[in-house]
């Protein structure tokens, strides 16, 4: 094994949304022995390095579901950006099934409405994880806020044209409304040459249809001169997929929806049991304890 690509929420991060001390000792384990280990998330930049700078840890980064790709030191290895027109056609798709969405940019990620980023980022973390209550869920959105990690925009159409430097990476779009959901989903897929996934049961995550985890370990793979074969991929949900079956193996949280652990070479313990950390040391026999 050469690469190990490693989604956020849900694997990486327990459900304090911080690296535990096991997973943190097994990614140094796996880089002393010449592994390098990466990081695929649906968040960018900014909120994706946070808790790897608190974990003391410098990772390569496949962020926005492979829209943005950067070495350890931050520096841009790929970007992979939706048009204006491209974006019209989704705000009017979106807005008609009264689907609430944020932009990712190359500039950060905005909201137009700050309670519903907040209700959004609740029911993320509570689907994902095991949270003893609505208060530290909330707690952990409203930090979200406090920390300047998404930015405010009353237009969205009308920051993309009036900066022409902010480029759109991904739209977040989320609804509890599964018919609305899957109707604004459709459409898209019909009309536009983008991606679609999700990183929870009641979002959307809409990339170009080259910006994918799965593309971002063949990037990455390319970059560092890694075979894809010699690569391991490790998810909960269904934005993890494509690199599931872009590496050589494939490994499932313990806390994953079962679709993902049926297709996995792999099943490993929960983001809360440091399954990560089992992970990378269940697979490289020199790492075994």
């Amino acid at each position: 094994m050469e690469m190990i690509a490693t989604d956020m929420d849900g694997t990486l991060l327990n459900d304090g949304r911080s690296v535990s001390e096991e997973n943190i000792k097994a990614i140094e384990e796996a880089q002393r022995a010449g592994i390098n280990v990466i990081v695929a998330t649906g968040r960018d930049y900014t909120e994706a390095v946070t808790p790897l700078k608190e974990a003391g840890l410098k990772l390569p980064l496949i962020c926005v579901n492979g829209a943005d790709i950067r070495r350890e030191d931050g520096q841009i290895i790929h970007q992979q950006t939706l048009n204006l027109d491209v974006f019209k056609q989704m705000n009017a798709i979106l807005t008609k099934e009264d689907i609430y969405f944020e932009m990712y940019t190359t500039k950060g990620a905005y909201t137009n409405d700050d309670q519903k980023g907040i209700d959004l980022i609740v029911d993320l973390l509570l689907s994902t994880g095991d949270f003893s209550s609505y208060d530290q869920a909330m707690q952990l959105a409203e930090k979200r806020f406090q920390e300047g990690a998404i930015n405010r925009a009353k237009d969205y159409q009308a920051l993309l044209e009036e900066n022409s430097h902010i480029q759109l990476l991904k739209l977040l779009a989320f609804s509890k409304d599964e018919v609305s959901r899957e109707r604004a989903k459709h459409q898209m897929e019909k009309e536009l040459d983008v991606a679609i996934s999700a990183s929870a049961r009641d979002n959307l995550e809409i990339t170009h249809h080259e910006a994918t985890k799965g593309s971002g370990i063949e990037i990455m793979s390319n970059h560092y001169g890694i075979n894809l074969s010699e690569t391991m991929a490790i998810g909960d949900n269904f934005n993890d997929v494509s690199m599931m079956k872009q590496a050589g193996y494939s490994v499932a949280m313990g806390n994953a929806e079962q679709e993902i652990k049926r297709i996995c070479d792999h099943t490993t313990k929960k983001n809360t049991d440091n399954g990560v950390a089992h992970a990378i040391r269940s697979v490289i026999p020199h790492l075994q304890k």
